[in-house]
């Protein structure tokens, strides 16, 4: 099993910007505001009641420019299900990766969806990198990715299911599942006799999350008919009946853009994919269809079912003779048109009254109503009426112009201390609103919280307390973009006597002289712990020496306190006394604590966990900002861990890094004692490069660093006079049709349509070609107990092609699989050694696996094995230098 990605998400806490932020990470996309074309597109889509669900595997699969006509273009209601979060992929952001690059990923889909005008859902699928067959991945993922399909379909309630890997049997074999499992999830959630429920399924009444359907209830099959659609990238056949070409090019009445522009705009949120480098991709230009599954015709007007259909007494565009339902909502359809014409004049009170008057007529629908004569209180139509409603609701609030402003007085809030929320509502005046008193509801609790303010103001103040220390998601909640908001303001809203209910999710603004946020308020322990080092490394057979453990407590905490800090280690270790800390409020203080390892300490991971101890409370939880995205929160126990193996490093190793994804490899490199420097575009080109052991090139140097093609000669000039040069993976479309290697060297494969070789099983059996090749031996002798222990992948983007002057060093495959043989490949250039290798070190590193370590000290260690010492030469010459 790949553990680091299959890890749960720890207490992850997402801090995401809203759709309307004041200046946050993404700015708002175009059709998510209050605006004038907001509101025209709201009162279109509330004429529309198709539902459609698109399936997808990862984040970034999906086609922005087919959900951005579905939705915004035929004005359907839209949801995007992406099975995983993307944890297993690359970042060419920041260092974040498995879980935290999940987190980046997900607020990036989030970001995308509301610029193509869709709803979101995930799974518990984990990305566990790249996987060859569906088979592998149908069996990590299991039962539960699937019943969470399931839900989803049931709860969403699709008349069409799009299968963006529909008939796909190739390539990822996350993709293939995807394809595999859609209409196996559609055939489940017709059945009457599928729970629907996963394994630890919990769920939770909460008032201040939106009700989801009660999943035990079956969708599909000839009651509900749910039709499955293919994407088909090719742009179909108009001769085939079976197939519908999408006018994604189109431009928008509204927009003045295409339906493809708008989607690609919000797909270049992806930013940690580095999609901005590829919109111009063909790929992203061609031509789309929808293709059904079964083969039967596609009806277009399917697409976009207008309100009057929904009773099931229509006639086509209009009513059956005996329809009872349908005349209703054909007055609503009417309402709603000059609603429209009144929005575009900008003459809001008409357009708000007719939209209330819409509103009126789907309501009277209900039984007990006045036109729910004919209706059953459990006919399943009535359920479609909700939905309709919700959306002619969204319209008449946009229409109506009403602001709802709720504001924390901070957005970390702490179990048992008040908060302060600001709430002010608001309309257009010539709308005629009739607003009620404001409420605030807190997650967990079916009350209101009581207002500090006198009367039926405007504006209210309210003194909220969270008694809970922590509120766990359920199920459900898991399968959302993000937790649900803990503080909600409620409105009661009415336009021409018809009423209803708006919520707002309270947030805070958080301001510094350099950005402001609109995020959301959170629950946070009252005192988090950060450890300076958070990892470390002990080497067998060098004595054990204490080290010091700096720890910075912050307190979320408004009450004075006194706290005991201090640190739970190993059998064995030994450790300084609590230090003690007096705070008067929030803030931050250190200490310092001195831990000493055994004298003999077996190999192993040694976790030393930071306390902050308050009375008979104890605190053990790191909380800090993403780099990548300083929004978003990462919780995590805080500790420091020891990685304890045997590894022989010279003496004043040095090593010039020129990284490209900010991959913590160098720091691994430098909790070994090994000299790292970080490489510049001026040092790469100005420098005296020979200083170092070994300069390493990161991954995706030179697809993400554009000096380094620049400054190659440089590097090869460094190799010949005696030093190592160390390339870590590269993709193929930026180092194939170059020749940065000495001797040609290519990682696409000789036969066309290969798949690009990379071993994904990270358990696969390694084969030493050379196995008394110095680098295989020298200062550490390699063996197969090594590579015991690897996650995710034994590596990706290998050489396929090199010239016989290159040593392959080891061969590996993937079942069932012929073996790859340029993971790691060396050859000697002048003086010096040049090495690439396309094994993940980039992942091992940092999970503390020994035998990644050893074999990567070797690497750096080929110049040093020859004979040439750089450390010693410098101080020969500064010795020299001073006499």
């Amino acid at each position: 099993m790949r553990l680091s990605v299959l890890k749960p998400f720890a207490i992850s806490i997402f801090v995401f910007c809203l759709a309307t932020p004041l200046f946050a990470q993404f700015a708002p996309a175009p059709g998510t505001g209050p605006g004038l074309n907001e509101t025209v597109e709201a009162i279109d889509s509330a004429g529309v009641t198709t539902r459609i669900l698109y399936i997808t595997a990862h984040p970034d699969d999906e086609s922005a420019a087919v959900l951005t006509y579905l939705a915004r273009g035929l004005h359907a209601d839209v949801a995007l299900l992406s099975l995983t979060r993307g944890e297993g992929g690359q970042n060419v952001l920041g260092p974040e990766q498995a879980p935290q690059l999940g987190l980046i990923r997900t607020q990036e889909l989030l970001a995308a969806t509301r610029g193509y005008g869709v709803k979101l859902f995930f799974t518990s699928a984990k990305d566990f990198g790249y996987s060859k067959t569906p088979e592998e991945t149908e069996k990590i993922w299991g039962d539960r990715v699937l019943a969470d399909m399931v839900r989803v379909i049931r709860s969403f309630r699709p008349n069409i299911v799009i299968n963006n890997f529909g008939g796909v049997h190739s390539g990822h074999g996350h993709h293939q599942a995807a394809g595999l499992w859609t209409p196996k999830a559609v055939q489940l959630a017709a059945d009457p006799s599928y729970s629907g429920r996963s394994p630890g399924e919990t769920r939770v009444s909460d008032s201040t999350d939106e009700s989801p359907t009660e999943f035990a209830t079956p969708w599909g099959g000839r009651d509900h008919p749910v039709q499955i659609l293919d994407v088909d990238r090719s742009g179909g056949s108009s001769s085939n009946q079976a197939s519908l070409q999408l006018p994604v090019d189109e431009v928008s009445p509204l927009w003045g853009k295409t339906w493809r522009e708008i989607g690609i705009d919000a797909f270049a949120n992806h930013r940690t994919q580095g999609i901005s480098g590829v919109l111009g991709s063909p790929f992203l230009h061609r031509p789309i269809a929808l293709v059904s599954e079964s083969g039967e015709k596609i009806d277009p007007a399917m697409l976009a079912q207008p309100l009057h259909a929904t009773g099931g007494d229509a006639a086509g565009n209009d009513c059956a003779p005996s329809a009872s339902v349908c005349p209703v909502l054909k007055h609503a359809e009417d309402l709603l048109a000059e609603a429209r014409e009144h929005a575009l004049l900008l003459r809001w009170q008409q357009s708000a009254s007719e939209i209330a008057d819409a509103a009126k007529e789907i309501r009277s629908l209900y039984p007990g109503q006045k036109h729910g004569v004919n209706w059953e209180a459990d006919d399943p139509r009535v359920a479609e009426l909700r939905p309709a409603q919700l959306r002619v609701e969204h319209a008449l609030e946009l229409a109506a112009g009403l602001q709802i402003i709720a504001e924390a007085d901070r957005s970390d809030v702490v179990a048992g201390e008040p908060f302060t929320v600001n709430a002010e509502s608001r309309c257009r005046a010539d709308v005629g609103c009739v607003l009620e008193k404001l409420g605030l509801v807190l997650r967990g609790s079916d009350e209101n919280v009581a207002s500090d303010s006198p009367g039926n103001s405007k504006t209210q103040k309210f003194t909220a307390v969270f008694n809970q220390t922590r509120m766990a998601p359920d199920t459900w909640e898991e399968q959302r973009p993000s937790p649900p908001a803990i503080a909600v303001v409620t409105q009661e809203l009415s336009v021409s006597g018809y009423t209803f209910e708006v919520r707002q999710p309270v947030s805070h603004i958080d301001a510094t002289s350099t950005r402001i946020d609109r995020v959301p308020v959170r629950m946070v322990p009252a005192y988090t712990l950060a450890l300076e080092p958070d990892q470390a490394i002990e080497l067998l057979a060098k004595p054990k020496k204490p080290f010091d453990v700096l720890t910075r407590v912050h307190s979320y905490a408004t009450k004075p306190a006194k706290i005991e800090v201090g640190l739970t280690v190993p059998q064995g270790w030994t450790v300084s006394s609590p230090v003690t800390l007096q705070f008067v409020g929030s803030g931050d203080q250190y200490a310092k604590v001195t831990v000493t390892p055994p004298t003999k300490l077996s190999a192993g991971n040694y976790p030393l966990t930071a306390f902050a101890r308050r009375g008979d409370e104890k605190f053990s939880t790191s909380l800090a900002p993403l780099p990548s995205m300083p929004t978003l929160f990462w919780s995590e126990p805080a500790q420091c861990q020891v990685f304890a193996f045997d590894a022989t490093v010279p003496d004043d190793l040095r090593v010039g890094y020129i990284s490209a994804e900010s991959e913590p490899i160098p720091q691994a490199l430098e909790r070994l004692g090994i000299q790292v420097e970080m490489l510049d575009a001026a040092a790469l080109a100005f420098s005296n490069l020979a200083r170092f052991d070994a300069i390493v090139v990161g991954v995706r140097g030179y697809e993400l660093r554009p000096e380094l093609a620049g400054t190659n000669q440089r590097l090869l000039d460094y190799v010949s006079n005696g030093g190592t040069l160390i390339v870590q993976y590269q993709r193929d479309f930026a180092w194939d049709k170059f020749q940065y290697a000495p001797y040609p060297a290519k990682i696409s494969p000789e036969k066309p349509n290969s798949p690009l070789p990379r071993i994904t099983d990270e358990a696969s059996p390694v084969k030493f070609l050379q196995q008394n090749d110095p680098l295989l031996n020298k200062p550490n002798k390699i063996t197969s107990q090594d590579f015991n222990g690897w996650i995710q992948e034994r590596g990706l983007y290998f050489w396929s092609q090199f010239d016989a002057k290159y040593t392959p060093l080891l061969s590996m495959n993937d079942p069932n699989e012929p073996a790859l043989n340029g993971g790691l490949v060396y050859t000697h250039y002048g003086k010096g050694t040049y090495i690439y290798t396309g094994l993940a070190f980039f992942r091992q590193l940092p999970e503390g696996v020994p035998g990644a370590y050893r074999l990567f000290i070797n690497l750096l260690s080929v110049s040093r094995e020859a004979g040439r010492n750089p450390a010693q030469s410098l101080k020969a010459s500064a010795s020299g230098n001073s006499k």
